[in-house]
């Protein structure tokens, strides 16, 4: 399941370095969430998820000009401990090789920006 996390610049910074993060919960495309939104199809789902992701996480920005970073996990099936409308809660620490790719919505843009996971090293300190 693909679920997707707003991450302020210190939270990714710190979970880069430690390859592991706790989270008490993460937006998914919980059953609920599907039914709700039946005249999508996965992909655009997704696409919505990760735009709420990003909304969120401007507010953890740092500066105004500090884009909203959002992170797109891969979760395994005996990680989700709890199903809630539109997110579950974990069982399990998150690992950095479950990270897929990282989505950047600056204030002033409606459009995400991908970076795959090889590339957010080399630009995290851009997104500070």
């Amino acid at each position: 399941m693909r679920a997707y996390l707003p991450i302020s610049y210190d939270e990714l910074a710190t979970f880069l370095n430690s390859g592991n993060k706790n989270l008490e919960s993460i937006l998914a495309p919980t059953p609920f969430y599907v039914g709700e939104n039946d005249d999508l199809d996965e992909e655009e789902i997704e696409y919505l998820l990760s735009l709420e992701a990003a909304q969120d996480a401007l507010e953890l920005r740092g500066s105004n000009k500090a884009p909203g970073i959002v992170l797109a996990i891969e979760l395994e099936a005996t990680q989700v401990n709890q199903v809630n409308e539109k997110s579950v809660t974990l069982n399990s620490d998150v690992t950095w090789d479950q990270v897929q790719c990282a989505l950047l919505l600056f204030p002033d843009d409606e459009e995400l920006i991908w970076f795959a996971t090889q590339e957010i090293a080399l630009n995290l300190g851009e997104w500070k």
